[in-house]
Parts: C-alpha cells; sequence; structure tokens
C-alpha cells in the first residue's frame, strides 16, 4: 500500500472512508505512532496527488465533510472508479491481476483435463504422479514417503498446482465466485504481495493436509478459498468494512461440519475434500493473525 498522509488520531475519517470505498477507491487507514495514516492500493497510484488534495479539504473544511458523500470524484470517471453497488469490491483483471491468473490457469486445467479426466495433464498437476510410485497409496506412511519422493525430485510446484484442478463446471464456477469475492477483495486492498504469501501458504497447508489425509486424486481452489473465509474473518476485525457477512461466516462452517457427514454423498455431490476446507480455514486464520491482528496490536 502507497501512503497519502498521515491526520491527527482524533479526527474522524469514517465518512472520509465511506465515500472512497463507494467510489472504488481500493484504501486502509492504520493507526501509527499517535496518528492515523492513509493508504491507496498501489494499482492506483496515479491518484496519489489528488487524494492528498481531497485529505487536505477534509481536514481544513468542516463543511466538506458534510456533503462529502454527494461529492462526485475529482480525479477519473473510469469504470472501476464508479460507485460500486454491491458490498464487495467488484474487481477486474486490472485490480486483481494475480486473482484473475489463478482463475484463468484453472480455467486451461480444467480443459487439458477434462475436467479431471485423465491424462498426462492431469498426472502433471496432481500432488503425486501415480505412475512414478511403486508403492500402494492408502497407507499414511506410503502417502508421507510419496510426498517426500516427490520433493526430492525437485516437483516443489505439485503442493500448490492440486488448486487448478476441478472434476465438473459447477466445482470450478464455484470456486472461481469464491475467489473472486473474497481473494478480489484480499489484493485490491492489501496488495498483490498479500494475496500471493496467503495462496502460497494456504494451498501447501490444505493440499499436504487431505493428501495424508485421503489419497492423491483430489483438487480445487476450495482449500484456499476456505483460507481466505477465514482470514476475511479476522481481518475485520481489524477493519470493520471488511466485507465478511457473519451468516455466510456460520453458513461456511455448517458446511465444513456436514462434509464429514454422509450427506453430502446423499444428496449427489461426492466426497468432499474435508482436510482440504479445514487446514484451509485454519490456515486462513493463522495468516491473518501473523499478518494483520498481531501488527494492529502492536500499534
Amino acid at each position: 500500500m502507497i501512503e497519502v498522509s498521515r491526520v491527527a488520531l482524533e479526527l474522524d475519517l469514517s465518512r472520509l472512508s465511506q465515500w472512497l470505498w463507494a467510489q472504488g477507491i481500493a484504501h486502509r487507514i492504520a493507526e501509527e505512532q499517535g496518528e492515523q495514516v492513509l493508504y491507496i492500493a498501489p494499482e492506483q497510484a496515479e491518484y496519489l496527488p489528488a487524494m492528498r488534495q481531497l485529505l487536505r479539504r477534509y481536514v481544513m473544511e468542516p463543511e466538506f465533510r458534510q456533503v462529502l458523500a454527494s461529492t462526485p470524484l475529482p480525479v477519473s470517471t473510469e469504470p472501476e472508479l464508479e460507485a460500486l453497488k454491491t458490498p464487495y469490491p467488484r474487481v477486474s483483471p486490472r485490480q486483481a491481476p494475480l486473482l484473475f491468473g489463478v482463475l484463468g490457469m484453472a480455467a486451461i486445467a480444467a480443459l487439458l483435463t477434462g475436467f479431471g479426466a485423465g491424462g498426462p495433464a492431469l498426472r502433471a498437476l496432481l500432488i503425486v504422479d501415480p505412475f512414478q510410485l511403486d508403492f500402494h497409496m492408502m497407507d499414511l506412511s506410503a502417502r508421507w514417503e510419496g510426498l517426500l519422493a516427490i520433493l526430492a525430485a525437485g516437483q516443489w510446484w505439485r503442493l500448490i498446482t492440486p488448486d487448478l484442478l476441478h472434476f465438473h463446471l459447477l466445482h470450478l464456477a464455484f470456486n472461481a465466485l469464491m475467489c473472486w469475492v473474497w481473494g478480489g477483495q484480499l489484493e485490491l486492498r492489501r496488495g498483490s504481495s498479500a494475496f500471493l504469501g496467503l495462496f502460497v501458504f494456504a494451498s501447501v497447508i490444505s493440499n499436504v493436509a487431505q493428501f495424508l489425509g485421503s489419497h492423491y486424486l483430489f483438487g480445487g481452489l476450495s482449500g484456499f478459498a476456505y483460507a481466505l473465509i477465514g482470514y476475511s474473518w479476522l481481518w475485520r476485525r481489524v477493519e470493520p468494512d471488511v466485507f465478511m457477512p457473519d451468516f455466510f461466516w456460520r453458513f461456511s462452517l455448517l458446511w465444513l461440519v456436514l462434509g464429514y457427514t454422509p450427506l453430502t454423498v446423499w444428496l449427489g455431490i461426492g466426497q468432499m475434500a474435508n482436510e482440504a476446507h479445514l487446514f484451509g480455514l485454519l490456515a486462513g486464520l493463522f495468516w491473518a493473525w501473523l499478518t494483520v491482528l498481531r501488527p494492529a496490536r502492536r500499534r
């Protein structure tokens, strides 16, 4: 994030923050060394001079603060800066390039593998290639041995590439929607590096947990999606305007529990990647505590 300016701690910036989000301006307000610091996303650095002028007016003119909510943005009329019609950021590829890169690769993987039907492309993306292993994978110790074998062979990408595998269109569409909403919010507001850090960390944790807990034939972005849910839930404790409705948080926990029952099989959905969901959620909570909650408490 890029620093715009610093203002006194006693000045209420909530009205300004609401108006900025309404215009699609990704930003963050933090308390540092007894002052409030306004940051904007790196993708919007071109608006930095206008943002500083806007903040000066907000500080110096009380009447301006009263009418700000109805004042048009004096910066740009680009589509991504138009007023948002939904409570969450509807990001574009320009605003969230890493997110759309991941979703694009998942779509390509679905086509190359025939939605997990088989072939060399599928084996290249699985956490292990069963054709390269000469021992039974239904035993936990054998799976652990297989994991060590692929790492020793330098195939580190296999810890992440199961995220790209999806086994039917609805599977891909639902995971893509979840990542677009909450992954887009993360990359827009905290930057691409924050998105990448959570993606790599949560993908490795959830994929390894799923492999050790079940078998090698699994895939999908749902582990990362659960990490985004856990991350956003804890992130909202620091920044209350983060989008994470309580009903969705409760529904996600309920769905996680139901995955451990036969209900999903009875409904024709199939066996859920329960370990990926659970450990993805835990990874997201831990990453939020490490990178958001803990630094905020120190400040």
